[in-house]
């Protein structure tokens, strides 16, 4: 019989300053509980220093599938008593903290002085373990390693073959290194101290097969899968992995990977790839994005398809570079001076993001605009445990490309036509013979010659529209997950919806129903859906991480009805999912 005071599952997190290794730590850690078959969410924190600073790592373990962390924290490795200091208040009762009471910060530390009488300390001898392991100062973050994984009941087998994964580059030195000092820490747990903890992390029978990776990650998949061919990106923060992830597998793959000057070139050099027939895309946060507004018109205005990811950060201007928000949603709908259509969508979870940057491409090519894949901070940089992705998940649309064998070559190839059933004129690709049209950024007419004709004008701008509004008409509805009659309507988008997921787990009134609506085509907005979702809510409330309520207010904006409540965060942290259960179970009840 098992014993009902172990919990199967476990909030671990690490702190320490920048060099301390941190981020090499956490990814161990997450990486060998997916090994050995556990659900993982990670998620870590870090100042925007090039040098320095407070740096964590927290990791939340589950047998069950977990869509976010967990503010409340079992296991806290402190590798200097700032850490200590800056997350006591986050653990739960009887929680362990691991600290090293070798570094300097711990001179004269008595945690009997501190107000949490409920914790269990161990104060680690590191520099002691190390040296006896062959190591030297480098390596305090191994040894907490190995003691976290012991109170946890984890063979070290699984650590062990993630450490030579880890640093199969760095040399066998290192690597036979890290694995002494890795076994001296496990050794260090007495059978007292584990005793203590009532977190176990038992090998999984038989686990199905999984991947660890982040928003970032799945987006750059989902982008090769979809035969993206170009790709450019200037490093900024939280969208820089997807050039890191670019660089490094994209040539293996045909992909063009480019890190211009600046985001004004990222953008002009994506869209003229684009214009060339090549599947290109870009990625950027807030700021740069502001720079690539005028170039998001100019797509709309030639009618050049391509993807650009935003991935958002606290702002406005440099704001929190390395913290996380959803405030650009009016900034990227409105991008683009005058009537620059575009399509803005918004995934919330990891396998969303693999999903829809491929949807994204064929989209882009099929009605000739710009499409825009929002994420944030804590979607683009937190990992996730996902079965392996199933490939091609999406077929490939190239949309309407004018076949050169119909071509005339004794006629002008009309390549902003106007009667067209959809608003759609098809598109030549630069060398099709009889295909010669002039992309110009000014108004055109159906040759593409520079026109300021009232009747062309307004026939251009009418076509234009036409496309927009039957691409409107075929996107999808937005996800909805729980009762069609409930007694609580939850909208949100994007990140948002991993901590609502979370929550709603941890809620089960009796008599009560909630249902939670996720938008993830935000522009152009699904106004019918939505309109009959507020007009039948018993009681409505949307959750996004923003202070104005952006979505709520583009939700008013087009259906007319406003929420009966909102819960929103902008403080550069996502959103607990035990406060948010906390705060739904009071509106349900």
């Amino acid at each position: 019989m098992a014993d009902p005071k172990i919990i199967n599952q476990v909030s671990w997190k690490i702190g320490g300053e920048a060099g301390f290794g941190i981020m090499a730590s956490g990814t161990i850690f997450a990486k060998a509980c997916v090994r050995a078959g556990w659900q993982v969410f990670d998620y870590s924190e870090y100042p925007s220093l090039i040098r320095g600073g407070h740096n964590t790592y927290q990791v939340f373990a589950s047998p069950d599938r977990v869509t976010a962390h967990q503010r409340e924290i079992n296991i806290l490795v402190a590798l200097n008593r700032q850490t200590i200091d800056f997350h006591l208040a986050e653990l739960t009762t009887g929680g362990i903290i691991i600290y090293d009471r070798d570094d300097r910060s711990f001179v004269g530390f008595a945690p009997s002085a501190l107000a949490r009488t409920d914790l269990h300390w161990i104060g680690l001898p590191a520099a002691e373990l190390e040296t006896a392991a062959g190591g030297p100062r480098l390596y305090r973050n191994t040894v907490v390693l190995g003691a976290s994984f012991a109170l946890l009941g984890l063979p070290l087998t699984y650590v062990q073959a993630v450490v030579r994964e880890i640093f199969k580059d760095k040399g066998t030195n290192v690597i036979d290194t890290n694995l002494k000092v890795l076994q001296s820490g496990y050794q260090a747990i007495t059978p007292s101290q584990i005793a203590n903890c009532k977190w176990q992390l038992q090998p999984q029978n038989e686990p199905a097969k999984q991947m660890l990776l982040s928003g970032n990650d799945a987006l750059g998949l989902g982008a090769l899968q979809a035969g993206c061919t170009f790709f450019a990106g200037y490093p900024m923060t939280p969208a820089t992995s997807i050039l890191s992830f670019m660089a490094e597998h994209g040539p293996a793959h045909q992909v063009v990977v480019r890190q211009p000057e600046d985001e004004l070139a990222v953008i002009n050099e994506t869209i003229g790839a684009a214009y060339t027939g090549a599947r290109a895309m870009c990625a950027t946060s807030g700021g740069g994005f502001a720079l690539m507004t005028e170039a998001v018109g100019l797509a709309a205005m030639i009618e050049t398809g391509l993807v650009i990811i935003e991935a958002q950060r606290g702002g406005p201007s440099t704001g929190l570079p390395t913290w996380t928000e959803q405030g650009d949603l009016r900034q990227v709908i409105h991008a683009g001076q005058g009537q620059a259509h575009k399509i803005v969508i918004a995934p919330g979870d990891h396998q969303q993001c693999f999903e829809y940057i491929q949807t994204a491409f064929n989209l882009a090519d099929q009605w000739q605009l710009p499409v825009i894949v929002m994420t944030d901070k804590y979607l683009a940089e937190g990992h996730a445990s996902v079965p392996v992705f199933a490939g091609p998940t999406v077929a490939i649309n190239r949309g309407d490309i004018v076949d050169p064998i119909a071509l005339k070559t004794d006629q002008s190839f009309r390549r902003y036509q106007l009667n067209t059933a959809s608003g759609v004129s098809p598109r030549s690709l630069p060398g099709t013979p009889g295909g010669m049209f002039l992309a110009n950024s000014d108004e055109h007419d159906e040759l593409g010659l520079t026109s300021e004709d009232a009747i062309i004008r307004q026939s251009q701008m009418d076509r234009r529209q036409k496309k927009f509004e039957h691409a409107a008409a075929q996107l999808p509805a937005p996800l909805v997950t729980g009762p069609a009659k409930a007694d609580l309507t939850v909208i949100t988008w994007g990140s948002s919806v991993g901590p609502i997921r979370q929550a709603l787990k941890l809620i089960s009134p009796p008599g009560r129903s909630i249902r939670l609506i996720q938008i993830v085509y935000l522009h152009p907005f699904p106004q019918k859906f939505i309109s009959e979702i507020m007009s039948t809510s018993q009681t409505s409330v949307v959750i996004e991480a923003n202070q104005d309520g952006l979505l709520a207010g583009v939700i008013k904006q087009y259906t007319g009805f406003q929420a009966d409540h909102f819960i929103r965060r902008y403080d550069g942290r996502p959103f607990d999912p035990v406060s948010l259960a906390k705060k739904l179970t009071d509106l349900s009840s």
